[in-house]
């Protein structure tokens, strides 16, 4: 059986199930550009996270070589050059590996909508459909700082979501990197937010939405 069917038949996690009780991978792309239709992924991390823990040793990570030119723009915020490209796989190659890592797992991403956009975009190059939902970090920190604050910005970026935590920001705008600190912040916003053992799946899915409801609640 392939990677690809691996994925599209592994069994994920209903709505219901309680966050410690699923499987989760926290996701992490590095990208030409923010533009799925133009712009390519040049790299990727994944780690699992399952019991609310993350699972390192299980951790993978790889270059990706794009069909069109790094831009300069690009280079700066993740350094990452022609030539540490030039030899890696391109995407249909570099896909299964991933795909074997999130096969039955819940996605985890920060200012998630960047990773469903580019790997909706990939699997639907292959045939497949993206599945299941994809928890935000960055919406799950909204509705923490919300509910400790009575206040939280439209946007927070995940470093500075993990000081706020006391957590480190693990190598910046590398993959990896990225993806630990996202598995990290994950699990203590998850932790946090379930202090009345009712969070979900589904719930924390849905934390966008309830973040922009307590914002409207108190803002009245």
């Amino acid at each position: 059986m392939s990677a690809a069917d691996r994925y599209a038949r592994a069994k994920l996690p209903g709505r219901r199930t309680r966050w410690r009780a699923a499987r989760w991978c926290a996701l992490d792309f590095e990208l030409t550009g923010l533009d799925p239709k133009a712009d390519e992924i040049i790299s990727f991390g994944a780690i699992p996270i399952e019991d609310g823990r993350v699972r390192l040793r299980e951790a993978i990570s790889g270059l990706v070589r794009p069909e069109r030119e790094i831009g300069e723009a690009s280079i700066r915020v993740h350094g990452i050059r022609a030539s540490e490209v030039a030899r890696a796989p391109v995407l249909a190659e570099a896909l299964p590996p991933l795909l074997d890592t999130l096969a039955g797992r819940v996605i985890v991403a920060h200012t998630a909508f960047v990773e469903r956009r580019f790997l909706s975009r990939a699997l639907r190059a292959r045939g497949l459909k993206l599945r299941g939902p994809i928890v935000d970090t960055e919406a799950l920190g909204r509705l923490w700082l919300q509910d400790r604050e009575r206040h939280s910005p439209r946007s927070v970026p995940l470093a500075l979501l993990a000081g706020a935590l006391g957590l480190p920001a693990e190598r910046p705008h590398q993959a990896l990197g990225d993806a630990l600190t996202t598995a990290q912040v994950f699990i203590a916003l998850a932790t946090h937010l379930d202090a009345d053992g009712r969070e979900t799946v589904g719930s924390l899915a849905r934390a966008g939405l309830r973040a922009d409801t307590m914002r409207a609640l108190h803002s009245g």
